[in-house]
This record gives structure tokens, C-alpha cells and sequence, in this order.
């Protein structure tokens, strides 16, 4: 507070006048003290919560609001695009999963083929027993088919492997992920309505902050006003002392500077001068002291309506804001990012899947390449036996027609190394298929969305933050000013008990101004307590009063080392 604590130190005196002027001093002095402490108290929590208001309404401009929709729609469109995508990549699990099924088909075949060739082959051998070399030849052609029996086998494991692989990768694509997947409409649907309910309640919150801040500005300007105001106390306080140093400059004149000849009627006609310019510096003092502390008084009690209506708005305002904290759209992306971790797992199945089924199918190329090759050993020695049993004759006979059935069964073998390399060829396309399932501008992978609703929580949370910190922050600002405009309201008495000194000193040298005879005779006495009088004035309107009653003070009395301060210059001040 720019109170100004300045006054001379008072010395207790036994004069009963200005024992009293100087209670009445004092009482001013502190009660304009505590007065200016507790405005600018609310002063500070006015500008704290005009700073915040402020803040909050930046944050919740038109613009704000539109980036956060931006990011609302890009989650929309993009959580838009999983069950399309979703599906396709279903489409491709289910195809590999038929042609799995295919091969495993054709392997059962190619084993039951070769079951057959073991038996003929041993027909084969016992048959061709007492030819001679034909039953090491019999021998090689056995062991030839052991050989694709053994690689058959492997295939057939690789292939189970693969059905095992598909079965874990179709896991995830049981029925409550189509169901979460054809929920995500409806979120979406509700996250569109969310961001249109973002951009009309923030533009609503936006306007409201704008006038809450506005009025409290407005209350703000109120009490910087009253500040101003209460200058009138400075005043009275400065012009009490001007009152006190009046009397005793007489009373010191008279007391060791008077004329040794100066009657007791003209020492009390000094007395009686002075007193009456104190009752003119009273008076004038006492009526601007009683307007100003009523418009002060005024001023407060409008306080109390204003900061009523302001916290109205500002209950208002923290009605329609809410807490986004624990808002539908806080839920519903929940919702959907619990959709999305479930893909990303379904997703990972079905990339294992597409690998290890790239892998496998150059395995099981291989290895249907080394069949092939043991079926066209096992056709040349079945025809080479066939030539030689031509030529046996009747011995011959039954060897030649088991190595008949050795060459047709072994075209059957054939066949289904064709049937598998076909679907070995499909399986790859597939497999490929299955790991560039998604379609151009498309997230690389379904985490890509889940970074996007991750951030929009994030974001989400730190707005609810904020607005909890700023809800417990306007609360204990209006708070503040509530028990402070109610302190001010209810404790502050500027004139009460100083009003009743004032005006006993005011009648107290009113009487003695009745009783004044005039100055003829005293021109000598009454100049020089003039002019120390003179110079103890700080405002205009004190010389006025003092050129009334004393006549204008000469140049020479006039000058003095006091500086003399004009009444125009408190204006504007603040204690």
C-alpha cells in the first residue's frame, strides 16, 4: 500500500485539543492502513483470477477446439478403416487355411500311393527270388521307395506344423473380435457427435470465460477506484497534523516569543485566530472526509452484487465444462484402443503365419522336387524290369506285371506332387497376400492407430488436468474474494469514533471563533505565526482557507525550506 506513513513523531501533550486531534490522527492513519492492506489483497486475487480466466479461455479458443476435432475426425477416419481391412485380412488366413487343408489332402494321398509301391515292391521281390541279380534289383527299387516313404513323412510333419500355425493365427479371428470390430460404427459414430459437442461447448466456455473475465476486470477497475479514493484519508490525516502544528505554533509563540507588552486579551485574540482557521481546516476537512468515505463505502458494498453475479457465471461456466477426465469420449477411445490392441495381436499372428508359410513353402518345394525325383528312379527301374521280364518268358510273367503296377502308381505319386506344388504355389501368393493385406495409405500396421488414440488420451487427460487444477483454482480465487469483500463489507469503519473527535474539536474552536474581536493592533504577532503556519501546508486548498483568515502571506514569510505539494497531485494515487 502507497499509504503515506510518513507523520512527524507526536509528542504526548497536556493540552486536551490536540491530545484528542492526535487519537483522531492515529485512528485515521490505521484504519486507512488496514482498509488499503485488505483491497489490495483482493486486488491480487481480482488479478490472479482475471490472469486465469484468461488462460482458460485461450486454451478453449475457436482454434483449440479445432485441432482437437481435427484429431478426433483422423481417429474417426482411421478406426473407419479397420473392419474393411480386418476383413481382407481374415480373407487371406481363411484362404491359406484351405489350401493347407488341400495339401494335407494330397500328402494322405501321396502316402496311401506308397503304401501300395511297398507292397508291390515286395510282391516284386519275393517274386523275382530265384532270378538271378533280380532280387538285389528288387532290393534297390525297396529302398528307393522307403526313401519318398521318409520324405513323404516329413512333409506330412511340415505340413502339420503349418495347420498349427494357421489354428494359432485363426485364434484370433474368433467371434468377439468381429463382434468388437462391429462395434467400431457406432464408436466412431459417437466420437463424430464428440467432436461436434468439442467445438460447440468450448466456443459456449470460450464466450463465458470472456465475460467472467470481463466483469472481474471491471470489478478490478472498482477497487483500484476505491484505492484512489482512499486517499481522502491521507488528506484528513496530513491535515489533522496541519490543525495540530497551528496550535502549537501559537501556543509556542505566545509561550517564549511574544511581546513582554502583549496584553492577556491580544494573546487571547492570537489564541482565538488560530482556532478559528483550525475550525475552517476542520470543517472543510471533516465534509470532504464524510463524501469520500461514503462513496468508499458506497463503492465496497457494490462489491458484494458484483461478486455475487460473478460467481453465478463462474458456477455457470464450470457446470457446462465438465470433467473430460471421465468423459463418454474418454470412453469410447478406450473402447476402440481396446479394439485395436487385439488386432495388433491378430496381426502379429497372421505375419508369423505369412513367414512361416514362406518359409515352408520353399521346404516343401524341395522336398516334392526329391519326391519327383525318386518316382521318375522308381518308373526307369519298373521299365527296366519290364524289359528284362520280356525276355525271362514265362518265369518272367508275374515279376512284369508287379512292376506294371510299379510304374502306374508311381505316375499316381506323380500326380500328387503336381496337385502339391500347385498348391505350394498358391500358398506362397497367399502367404504374400497375407502380409501386404492392407490397401494403399493405409497404416503400416493397426499400432500406428493405437499411437493415434494413445496421444488423443493423453491429450484428453492433460485437458481434464488442467481443467480440475483450474476448477480448484477459481474456486479458492472466488472463495478468497468472497471473505475478503466480506471483511471489507463488515470490518471496516471509517468514521466511527473519528467522526465524534473531529466534530468535538470542530465545535471546540467554533466556540472560540464566536468569540474572536479581530486582529487591530496585532499585525506584528499575527504575521509571524502566519508564516510558520504557512509552510506547513501541502494542498491549495489549505492556503485558501489560511488566506481567508490570516490575510496573504508576504513573499518573504512565505518562503521557507517546507516544499509545497498541490492537492491536484494526489489524484490518481494509490495507498
Amino acid at each position: 500500500m502507497a499509504y503515506a506513513a510518513t507523520s512527524r513523531q507526536f509528542t504526548p501533550s497536556t493540552d486536551s485539543f490536540v491530545d484528542r486531534l492526535e487519537s483522531a490522527r492515529l485512528q485515521i492513519e490505521q484504519r486507512f492502513l488496514d482498509g488499503g492492506a485488505v483491497l489490495i489483497t483482493a486486488t491480487e486475487a481480482l488479478a490472479k483470477l482475471v490472469s486465469l480466466l484468461e488462460h482458460i479461455g485461450s486454451s478453449l479458443k475457436e482454434e483449440t477446439a479445432t485441432e482437437a476435432t481435427a484429431r478426433l475426425l483422423q481417429t474417426v477416419d482411421l478406426l473407419n478403416k479397420l473392419p474393411p481391412a480386418e476383413a481382407r485380412r481374415h480373407a487371406c488366413v481363411a484362404s491359406i487355411s484351405q489350401t493347407g487343408q488341400s495339401l494335407a489332402e494330397h500328402v494322405l494321398s501321396m502316402e496311401e500311393t506308397l503304401r501300395y509301391l511297398r507292397t508291390f515292391a515286395a510282391t516284386a521281390k519275393i517274386a523275382g527270388a530265384r532270378i538271378p541279380d533280380f532280387s538285389s534289383f528288387a532290393s534297390e527299387i525297396v529302398e528307393r521307395i522307403e526313401f519318398a516313404t521318409k520324405e513323404v513323412k516329413a512333409l506330412s510333419l511340415q505340413i502339420r506344423s503349418l495347420e498349427a500355425q494357421i489354428e494359432t493365427a485363426a485364434a484370433s479371428e474368433d467371434g468377439s473380435l468381429a463382434q468388437d470390430l462391429n462395434g467400431i460404427p457406432s464408436i466412431a459414430q459417437r466420437l463424430v457427435s464428440n467432436a461436434e459437442e468439442i467445438q460447440v461447448q468450448r466456443r459456449n466456455l470460450s464466450e463465458l470465460a470472456d465475460t467472467v473475465a470481463g466483469l472481474a476486470r471491471k470489478i478490478q477497475s472498482k477497487v483500484a477506484h476505491t484505492l484512489s479514493a482512499m486517499q481522502i484519508g491521507d488528506i484528513t490525516r496530513q491535515r489533522v497534523e496541519h490543525c495540530q502544528a497551528a496550535h502549537m505554533m501559537t501556543e509556542a509563540y505566545l509561550a517564549s516569543e511574544a511581546p513582554a507588552g502583549l496584553s492577556a486579551s491580544d494573546r487571547q485574540r492570537l489564541s482565538q485566530l488560530t482556532m478559528t482557521l483550525i475550525f475552517e481546516l476542520l470543517g472543510e476537512t471533516t465534509k470532504g472526509f464524510d463524501r469520500e468515505t461514503t462513496k468508499i463505502v458506497d463503492s465496497i458494498r457494490s462489491f458484494s452484487g458484483d461478486i455475487g453475479t460473478l460467481l453465478d457465471l463462474y458456477r455457470t461456466m464450470m457446470s457446462q465444462s465438465g470433467q473430460d477426465g471421465k468423459s463418454p469420449l474418454r470412453g469410447d477411445l478406450s473402447a476402440a484402443r481396446a479394439v485395436v490392441d487385439r488386432i495388433d495381436v491378430a496381426a502379429a499372428g497372421a505375419n508369423r503365419l505369412s513367414e512361416k508359410t514362406s518359409e515352408m513353402v520353399k521346404e516343401l518345394t524341395a522336398s516334392i522336387q526329391t519326391i519327383q525325383l525318386v518316382r521318375r528312379d522308381i518308373q526307369y527301374m519298373a521299365l527296366n524290369t519290364n524289359l528284362r521280364c520280356g525276355k525271362l518268358g514265362e518265369e518272367g510273367r508275374a515279376i512284369n506285371v508287379v512292376a506294371g503296377e510299379l510304374r502306374s502308381f508311381a505316375s499316381l505319386l506323380d500326380e500328387d506332387a503336381e496337385k502339391i506344388l500347385v498348391s505350394l504355389g498358391k500358398l506362397e501368393t497367399q502367404a504374400a497376400g497375407l502380409k501386404d493385406w492392407r490397401q494403399a495409405g493405409e497404416s503400416e500396421n493397426a499400432s500406428g492407430l493405437g499411437s493415434h488414440i494413445d496421444a488423443a488420451l493423453v491429450h484428453i487427460g492433460e485437458a481434464g488436468a488442467a481443467m480440475d487444477l483450474n476448477v480448484r483454482e477459481l474456486r479458492q480465487c472466488g472463495e478468497a474474494m468472497t471473505s475478503q469483500v466480506a471483511e471489507i463489507a463488515t470490518s471496516l469503519d471509517f468514521r466511527s469514533g473519528i467522526g465524534e473527535i473531529l466534530a468535538s474539536c470542530a465545535g471546540e474552536a467554533g466556540l472560540a471563533r464566536r468569540a474572536f474581536a479581530g486582529t487591530a493592533g496585532l499585525e506584528a504577532p499575527v504575521a509571524a505565526i502566519s508564516g510558520r503556519i504557512f509552510r506547513t501546508y501541502t494542498m491549495a486548498a489549505e492556503r485558501e482557507i489560511h488566506a481567508r483568515i490570516f490575510g496573504v502571506v508576504n513573499p518573504v514569510a512565505e518562503s521557507g525550506p517546507a516544499p509545497v505539494r498541490d492537492e491536484n497531485l494526489f489524484v490518481g494515487a494509490l495507498f
